[in-house]
């Protein structure tokens, strides 16, 4: 049963505070404690310039931010990454240690990593894979070792560890600190010309792909980590300890953070997420975490302000700081641009050259003019600390404290001071970013004497004309994994709420809330496994029929061949609760609670897949479905508040939403008294 508590309010953290065991296990949690008509696209410049900020489209701020330590890379099935080879992975003798974190709902083999030559004949390099029984196992050479100890594909974090010692060829398997097999084997003799994929076999045609997160992937050659029948796992990410020759997924970016400093490759779309399998040991702050603004590129969504001169540099210093991790990259997307039309020279722009669907390269110029060009390319899916700068005649651009672009005869003259600048567009709003962007910061006058990235938010340091911290969302997701974009008139209201001072107000006419980084891999990808969905709703108004219901929450779209899921109010039969989803894309499942909603009260729900599908009101369950079953995988963005249907929102909720979390567990598994407090925001 989960831990309930007092509410907690941002910024708190006193070691006094209650909390969530399972925290490791919440994708999503927002209290909607903001002020009384909180929205999240009001953007404050927090440089003494204090530009008014217009927002534009569906620009939205959110608690995604770049300065967390739990990190891991989420893999649809269709990921991998590659790595060159190099003479650390070869593992011919003495002792190596091999170890990560694997959160995974797939059935099946599955590879996480693997250094195998695939034009010879058998396994003669070695890999850590989840065997089709769904247990862990290494292989190492020709012999596979373990298969063996209880399942771990079910959705919660485990901790995997092979270890080989050269005396006795043994390795010994381990999972979640406790020893599950051992074996011996004999090491490959040279993997000179082996494949490294990361979340795919080694072979040429990339087969048995992972599908879930990965998290703190580290190979030690030379050092056995661990011994005997048990250990203390881990409680924090890893570091690079002695010996340590790859040391990946557990940071915010694809860097590898051993000594070595190994390139990954990623193919397809891994991707970086803040659903890590560490417990917090302090609740979100955004002064501390940081946040972000949520782009979405050619839907209109940009920032503009009125700089006057504070962009004209003229000959003289500046710095430009910001963080991006973008989605995807057209011809030419702007991060900003100076220009009020087609200027050639005088203005400055910031923008990410076309390379291919997954990189391109980062350009500042002057007008039209190139000044700096990234001999690197930015790849999406990951966080960059972005720095651009100019001391005397000398400019440098930056990725994650790495020079990429230098041009040292730089003297060009920024001496026009434009009328509008834009955050994520261009001038003529086209060519737009799509991602999102945080602490983008401007300095006239001073060039950066640091290009470390940042371990904090940025502060506004002499002569800053330009502060975005993006943290004035009021709306937030308290688990720091999502941005929420609101529709409508949607807002935080103090008029009702069930727990502190807001709740999420929804007009029944167009409001709703849309996760704007969430997509098939993330929030909602539970497979078959077990998960809770739960909160607070208090109903104004009572819903129609079935065609024009209150959906609380919804990852549907009846044109799309995988709709997903949907959570309702209906009047089909009375104000009951009904859930409707579809297995195979096609075919809608129906189910209808017995139980009558009145207005204007507060309800508790919570939407529990254990073996069965139970639906608990108030703390008393009713079995909805007694059949295992698994939730179409969709694309489709998930709501709040309504449902996608026929290509635009529908079946709108009137009323109040507190207090939502999405866990992945069966949080509850018999009757249980309501929560009398908020949930938990931290795990320790």
């Amino acid at each position: 049963m989960s831990i309930v508590s007092k509410k907690i309010m941002m910024g708190s953290g006193a070691a006094g505070d209650p909390v969530d065991d399972q925290f490791n296990r919440v994708s999503f949690l927002s209290h909607f404690e903001g002020s009384n008509n909180g929205v999240n696209n009001a953007f404050d410049d927090g440089s003494a310039s204090n530009h008014t900020i217009t927002a534009n489209g569906d620009v939205t701020q959110g608690s995604f931010g770049p300065y967390g330590t739990n990190w891991s890379v989420d893999f649809d099935g269709g990921d991998y990454f590659t790595v060159p080879q190099d003479a650390d992975f070869n593992v011919d003798d003495g002792s190596y240690t091999m170890e990560c974190f694997v959160n995974t709902t797939f059935s099946g083999y599955q590879n996480i990593i693997a250094c195998w030559d695939g034009a010879t004949s058998g396994n003669p390099g070695w890999g850590m894979f989840i065997s089709s029984g769904n247990q862990f196992g290494m292989f190492v050479g020709t012999a596979e070792v373990g298969k063996a100890g209880a399942v771990v594909n079910d959705g919660a974090w485990h901790h995997l560890a092979g270890v080989f010692t050269n005396s006795g060829a043994t390795i010994t398997l381990y999972v979640d600190g406790a020893q599950i097999s051992t074996g011996s084997v004999t090491a490959p003799s040279d993997n000179a010309a082996s494949i490294i994929r990361i979340g795919s076999a080694g072979n040429a045609s990339a087969t048995s792909l992972y599908t879930g997160k990965i998290s703190n992937l580290r190979l030690v050659k030379g050092t056995a980590v661990y011994s005997g029948s048990s250990f203390t796992v881990p409680t924090s990410a890893l570091t690079a300890i002695t010996n340590t020759k790859l040391l990946v997924l557990g940071r915010n970016n694809f860097s590898d953070g051993s000594a070595s400093g190994h390139v990954l490759t990623p193919i397809s779309d891994p991707t970086v997420t803040a659903f890590g399998p560490f417990l917090t040991d302090a609740v979100y702050d955004p002064a501390v975490n940081g946040a972000s603004a949520h782009f979405e590129g050619g839907n209109g969504d940009y920032l503009s302000l009125s700089p006057q001169s504070d962009f004209a540099f003229g000959t003289g210093d500046f710095s430009i700081s910001l963080w991006v991790y973008y989605h995807n990259v057209g011809n030419f997307d702007y991060l900003i641009d100076g220009r009020n039309s087609g200027q050639t020279s005088g203005t400055w722009t910031l923008s990410i050259n076309y390379t291919n669907s997954s990189s391109g390269k980062l350009m500042l110029a002057s007008g039209n003019s190139a000044i700096l060009t990234s001999d690197t390319n930015l790849i999406k899916n990951q966080w960059y600390y972005i720095s651009v700068s100019r001391s005397g005649t000398t400019s440098r651009m930056h990725f994650n404290g790495t020079q990429v672009a230098i041009n040292s005869s730089d003297s060009t003259n920024y001496s026009t001071a434009p009328n509008t600048s834009y955050i994520g567009t261009r001038y003529s709003t086209q060519h737009s970013f799509d991602g999102i962007m945080g602490d983008v910061r401007v300095v006239k006058g001073t060039a950066l004497s640091s290009y470390t990235p940042p371990t904090a938010p940025l502060t506004a340091i002499t002569n800053t004309k330009l502060l975005l911290n993006m943290a004035d969302g009021q709306a937030i997701d308290s688990a720091a994994q999502n941005n929420l974009t609101l529709y409508g008139t949607a807002k935080t209201s103090t008029a009702q709420k069930k727990f502190g001072t807001a709740s999420l107000l929804l007009d029944g006419n167009s409001d709703y809330v849309s996760f704007a980084d969430t997509d098939a891999k993330s929030m909602f990808n539970f497979g078959a496994s077990k998960w809770t969905i739960e909160g607070w709703f208090y109903q104004e108004n009572d819903a129609g029929s079935s065609s024009n219901s209150h959906s609380i929450i919804s990852r549907w779209d009846n044109q799309n061949s995988d709709k997903g899921f949907i959570f309702r109010i209906t009047d089909s039969s009375g104000q009951k609760l009904q859930w409707l989803h579809t297995t195979d894309g096609s075919t809608n499942v129906v189910y209808t609670d017995s139980r009558t909603i009145s207005n204007d009260t507060w309800y508790h729900f919570a939407l529990v897949k254990n073996d069965n599908l139970t639906l608990y009101l108030n703390g008393t369950g009713a079995v909805l479905n007694s059949s295992t079953f698994t939730i179409a995988s969709t694309t489709i963005p998930t709501w709040i508040g309504s449902v996608h249907e026929s290509g635009s929102p529908s079946q709108y909720f009137d009323g109040y939403i507190d207090d939502l979390r999405v866990s992945h567990m069966a949080r509850y598994t018999s009757d249980f008294t309501a929560p009398t407090a908020a949930f938990p925001d931290k795990g320790q």
